[in-house]
């Protein structure tokens, strides 16, 4: 940004702050004459009493470049930077890549708070060539959550070979983590995931179970977007409540160019600080009106449309799962 340029901005902005804080030095000067003692030559006092305003407005214009500036130029030229170029240790190393073979294209995309995270995605086929997605997000940040959210997915990558509905297996992975922590009592009771687990076939019937935020299905002959609610279990030892009878998975069916949009709460809960909204409802209104012929490029707009809502200060791993059906 040239100076000019930020100094008219500086001055637009804060010009309350700097009539007030002139006018304070103004204050202080004449009070200060009052009780002047001839032995001091005047230009003595009006040079420092000049240099001092010099430096008390020099320091308002760094403090206003600190806040101002940077959160809105540099810190979000940096996470666009670290969005576009991958660097999401999870995301490079252990989720999947993208997919695409005659039934569908799947894409997906994370941004952490820190390099590992809690959010997480996996999607693979089963020995019968049926399509299994997972979406979750572990609470907490930081390798702890990071770790947590490789062993669901380690447990789904296993249990959908032996399993043919999404709410047996999330049942299986809550009884593995009861079994584990019995076996090491220091890990935290406390931490949990959300978990959304979907099963589908070659000709776009899906089922699904987990507590998660709502599915949001681009119908593409109708040209509108369904929310598909979700229902289930937290993954955790304690956060289900025992009186709760289990739920068959539920159902819905994908048609040809349908886009089915799975995210995680970061996406709408990131919030801007100076207007105090979140992402909120804006996430729908992009779904429903972004051009969706390329994927990619869509969940590349959406982020970049999030990250500017919040001044380039993300405040929550945000993860996405997309999948077109052909």
């Amino acid at each position: 940004m040239r100076s000019s340029t930020t100094i008219k901005k500086y001055l637009k902005e804060a010009w309350p702050i700097i009539i007030v804080l002139n006018l304070s030095i103004l204050g202080c000067l004449s009070l200060g004459l009052r009780f002047y003692t001839p032995p001091v030559h005047a230009p003595i006092v009006f040079l420092l009493v000049a240099s001092f305003t010099i430096f008390v407005n020099f320091s308002a214009f760094v403090l206003f470049l600190t806040e101002k500036i940077l959160p809105k130029e540099q810190e979000f030229g940096k996470i666009i930077k670290r969005f576009r170029r991958g660097d999401s240790r999870m995301q490079n190393y252990v989720f999947p890549l993208d997919y695409v073979d005659e039934n569908y294209e799947i894409r997906g995309r994370c941004l952490t708070y820190n390099p590992i995270g809690g959010d997480f995605y996996n999607f693979l086929k089963d020995k019968e060539g049926n399509y299994w997605f997972g979406i979750g997000d572990t609470s907490g940040h930081g390798y702890v959550a990071g770790l947590f959210s490789m062993m669901i997915m380690n447990q789904m990558s296993h249990l959908i070979h032996k399993n043919e509905h999404p709410h047996e297996i999330i049942d299986q992975i809550i009884e593995h983590l009861e079994e584990r922590t019995n076996t090491y009592p220091h890990i935290h009771r406390s931490l949990y995931a959300t978990f959304l687990l979907m099963k589908a076939d070659a000709k776009g019937n899906f089922l699904h179970s987990g507590i998660h935020p709502s599915l949001v299905l681009y119908k593409s002959r109708e040209d509108s977007i369904e929310i598909v609610g979700t229902d289930g279990k937290f993954l955790s030892t304690v956060m289900n409540s025992p009186l709760k009878k289990p739920k068959p998975s539920q159902h819905f069916k994908m048609e040809r160019d349908d886009i089915l949009f799975c995210f995680t709460d970061g996406l709408f809960e990131q919030k801007n600080k100076s207007i105090g909204g979140y992402y909120g409802e804006n996430l729908y209104k992009f779904l429903e009106t972004a051009p969706k012929k390329n994927i990619r490029k869509l969940i590349d707009n959406l982020f970049t449309d999030i990250v500017k809502h919040t001044g380039g200060r993300i405040q929550d791993d945000m993860s996405l799962l997309v999948v077109r059906k052909f």
